[in-house]
């Protein structure tokens, strides 16, 4: 159960029809089970009720009923087409907006324009630069977001009238006449706005020149992706993540994040530390944590295991428009593609004959990927693949790029010649069969019997059978994919008869509620027979990647299949590739965040706090090392509380309050130097056993916030970054140049300012520099002159060691040490630091800590 109030922080967006004065809340209920439902039904009367995706939403406001809030708020409710409809209105509009407004009727001008056509205008229209002025200035907006919204030139949006609700996309025109332009009878009867007002929200739309290939998309489009392609653009993707965090320059990689124009992925990294570290002028190489929590997404990417693979690939996501919407000329047979409108921009011709059937009945709101390449079958012609997704067998178009096409450069670094791809060469013959071009059977689905279609007003009980049937269809639309995934995997193919469309099962699921009890039916049977097929027949046996997907009572007998199958399914040779890769991948970043070393500048602040540090690690240390056993210890960098098991959480939460308690005993102003004094501690002991300064410790976030997706309160890595702006490491964090663009440095960021060694047995080496007779062993140096040579060695840090030139060299029984410019033995290389100390044979110490005669130093490189 999740539960959204008035007073929730949401970054400035707004419910429009709930203000806060009503002190209103909603609850999501889960359909789950029997159970789940007989509490849906026995909770309290909510205001109103609808259905969304796979819960019921319950809106509560204190001393309101239905029929008052419609009356407050001016909403007409209608079931002439049912609950499930209704919903689909409802949720248009009990959403966040930030661009939105009521108007007069007078204020704010719609043309239903009969000529036209509403086959080429589903889901489209057009609305005049001139409104989207206006609505800017009634805004109170920051600059960021008013220029996205004066810059956006396509829209999601949802209008609400005494006439109805219109749901689409629109294009921005500048000389159109009205304020809004739609087919006509397009608006929509189930909700309306009868009080006189007109209601308009918008939501920017962006397109993206990346993409990551989902499991059905990888599965339903083989063999044209071939294993080879994904591992190869996986391993460009990965040296361009190295390469950047190495060298500094991070638009590559931040493109990969996010989309540069969308405000509202910007806000998302905002409130991200390392975001606001970038922002701020951090280089990543500063500090381990910073490594690997940007590299860390190229993971992310992949998806999070075998059954849930993606993988990156050079293409890009566009939203869908025939030709006719802008008033363009797009041939037959061609697409263009229009960053500035976020629009691939077909022939209307193709429109009506074949992308809407072929690409499963999509509208002017829907989004497409599409895959540039040169077609290695026809003479390498350049191409464009485009599908959706969900996405049925077969459901995919190849069209031809016009002369104004944009063209997607996918930026992969050094890794190839140029640091781009674009239209990588491909075998077009080796696509599926297009949908059109099969011969399948259909079942027909029915209308549920849903009591309460007609002649029924709105009422919270009306919605029962509502709830009733959206329960029973929960899951089948998975279920549905899922074995036609699986059907594909294993035969290359679909059966002949199917149960319904993919469309079908889809508008019965999240439209219509249409009864999908024959499609559940089929998928059982589907399955089973699969498994069966693979126990008598090793060859049809399932992929190992494709286990976790079957229903568990089917598992184990599908896995004694495939154990036994003589020949490993290309699938599972793909993700043990992925899996080698990821290993690789993590590994080379351990790696990088050896060298990960602050700016000399953060030891002098945070020497005088060393102690304080110290005592800071050990309370964090003392709950990670109890709850985490000694080999998940080492690695506690490759997990984040943000992507973890609830257990580990709990244990991440315990140490995050063990730590805050720790700071809290300080005053306010001197909370920032124990961090500094915890960073500099950290870092002073070096790498240990050859793995990179494990500083979970300064970057740990706050609590999760209340509500879905909300995100964390700002925590001990925010006050971190505080510390680091406070000395003068970091600047004020700049979100904006032009447009919704990060800025950050265009000259590389300078790497890390040095190397922590530690170096051994420097009193001793002092004692017999300076003294009258030589030691051979600690041991022999009486107890008394041993303290005062420890004692020499602390005066001697700050003083005399700092600005020191040393020289590396290997002695002959393998030890490194360390040489005055006098040729004077300095100190022993601690083992763990002795590769680092000889990248360079001469050495400058930029900072030094004296410990029980031993020197903790900070070394430069000489030249």
């Amino acid at each position: 159960m999740t539960v959204l109030r008035f007073d929730d922080n949401r970054g400035g967006l707004a419910y429009p029809f709930l203000p806060n004065e009503l002190k209103w809340q909603i609850i999501s209920h889960p359909f789950g089970n029997e159970e789940a439902l007989v509490k849906i039904f026995q909770a309290d009367p909510p205001t109103l009720r609808w259905v969304k995706d796979d819960k019921v939403l319950d809106l509560y406001v204190p001393g309101m009923d239905t029929q008052t809030f419609l009356e407050r708020t001016g909403l007409r409710l209608s079931m002439d087409k049912g609950g499930y409809v209704l919903s689909k209105r409802l949720s248009r509009v009990m959403r966040p907006y930030r661009y939105w407004g009521f108007f007069s009727e007078d204020e704010v001008t719609i043309d239903y324009n009969e000529f036209l056509d509403g086959r080429l205008w589903d889901g489209s229209g057009q609305v005049s630069r001139g409104f989207i002025q206006r609505l800017a200035d009634s805004l109170d907006l920051d600059e960021r977001h008013r220029r996205e919204l004066l810059h956006t030139n396509r829209f999601e949006v949802t209008t609400l009238h005494a006439g109805g609700q219109d749901k689409g996309h629109v294009l921005v025109v500048d000389d159109l006449a009205v304020d809004f332009m739609f087919p006509a009878n397009s608006a929509k009867q189930e909700l309306a706005l009868v009080d006189g007002r007109i209601f308009i929200g918008l939501y920017p739309i962006h397109s993206e020149d990346q993409m990551c290939l989902d499991i059905q998309s990888i599965i339903n489009l083989h063999p044209f992706f071939q294993p080879e392609h994904l591992l190869a653009w996986a391993g460009m993707e990965s040296a361009l993540f190295l390469e950047g965090i190495g060298n500094g320059r991070l638009e590559s990689i931040l493109n990969r994040l996010y989309d540069a124009e969308s405000v509202s992925d910007l806000d998302s990294l905002t409130e991200w530390h390392v975001g606001e570290y970038i922002a701020s002028g951090g280089s990543l190489m500063w500090f381990s944590g910073m490594v690997k929590a940007v590299a860390k997404q190229h993971l992310k990417r992949l998806g999070s295991r075998a059954s849930k693979l993606r993988c990156p690939a050079p293409g890009g996501r566009y939203y869908i428009f025939p030709a006719t919407v802008g008033n363009r000329e797009v041939p037959e047979g061609h697409i263009e593609l229009d960053p500035a409108c976020a629009t691939a921009w077909v022939n209307d011709n193709d429109w009506l004959t074949t992308i809407v059937d072929v690409l499963g009945g999509c509208d002017g709101d829907d989004a497409v990927w599409v895959f540039p390449f040169s077609d290695r079958d026809d003479g390498n012609k350049q191409k464009l693949l485009i599908w959706r997704s969900p996405n049925q067998l077969g459901e995919y178009v190849l069209l031809r790029p016009t002369a104004n096409c944009h063209a997607i450069a996918w930026e992969v670094g050094d890794s190839v010649a140029g640091g781009q791809v674009s239209y990588p060469k491909m075998k077009s013959r080796l696509l599926p069969n297009r949908i059109d071009s099969a011969n399948y059977q259909y079942g027909e689905l029915k209308e549920a019997s849903d009591g309460h279609r007609t002649n029924v007003s709105y009422s919270v009980e009306a919605m029962a059978s509502t709830i009733s049937r959206a329960a029973a269809n929960q899951g089948v639309l998975g279920g549905f994919c899922n074995v036609a995934m699986l059907c594909k995997a294993v035969y290359g193919r679909l059966p002949d008869k199917l149960p319904a469309t993919l469309e079908a099962v889809i508008d019965g699921s999240v439209k219509t509620g249409l009864d999908l009890t024959p499609v559940k039916r089929w998928n059982k049977m589907a399955i089973r027979r699969m498994v069966r097929h693979g126990q008598t027949n090793p060859r049809r046996a399932m992929p190992q990647a494709m286990l976790e997907r079957l229903p568990s009572w089917l598992r184990n007998q599908a896995a004694a299949a495939t154990a036994n199958s003589p020949k490993r399914h290309w699938l599972d040779v793909l993700t043990s590739a992925l899996e080698t890769h990821r290993a690789q991948y993590w590994a080379d970043v351990e790696a990088l965040a050896t060298e990960a070393c602050p700016p000399v500048a953060l030891f002098d602040h945070g020497g005088s706090w060393l102690h304080l540090g110290k005592e800071l690690r050990q309370a964090y240390s003392r709950v990670m090392r109890h709850a985490l056993p000694a080999g998940e210890l080492r690695t506690e960098g490759a997990h984040s509380e943000a992507d973890s098991a609830p257990a580990l959480e709990a244990s991440f939460a315990a140490a995050r309050a063990a730590s805050e308690a720790y700071l809290n005993q300080w005053p306010v102003e001197k909370r920032p130097f124990v961090l500094l004094g915890a960073a500099a501690y950290l870092y002073a002991q070096g790498p240990q056993a050859g793995e990179p300064v494990r500083d979970a410790l300064i970057w740990q976030l706050g609590d999760r916030r209340a509500g879905e997706g909300s995100g964390r309160e700002p925590g001990i890595a925010q006050l971190m970054l505080a510390a680091l702006r406070q000395v003068g490491l970091l600047g004020e964090p700049v979100w904006t140049t032009v447009g919704a663009v990060l800025h950050y440095a265009d000259e590389p960021n300078r790497h890390a300012a040095g190397v922590p060694v530690r170096l051994n047995g420097v009193w001793l080496n002092l004692l017999n520099a300076t003294g009258k007779r030589p030691y051979a062993r600690m041991a022999d140096v009486p107890p008394a002159e041993r303290d005062l040579a420890k004692a020499r060695i602390a005066d001697y840090v700050q003083a005399q060691f700092r600005g020191m030139m040393l020289t590396t060299e290997v002695t002959n029984n393998d030890r490194v040490v360390t040489r005055t410019p006098h040729g004077n033995l300095f100190g022993y290389v601690q083992r763990d630091h002795e590769l680092a100390a000889i990248r360079h044979d001469q050495w400058r110490i930029a900072w030094a800590h004296a410990i029980d005669g031993n020197v903790l130093a900070v070394l430069e490189p000489a030249v």
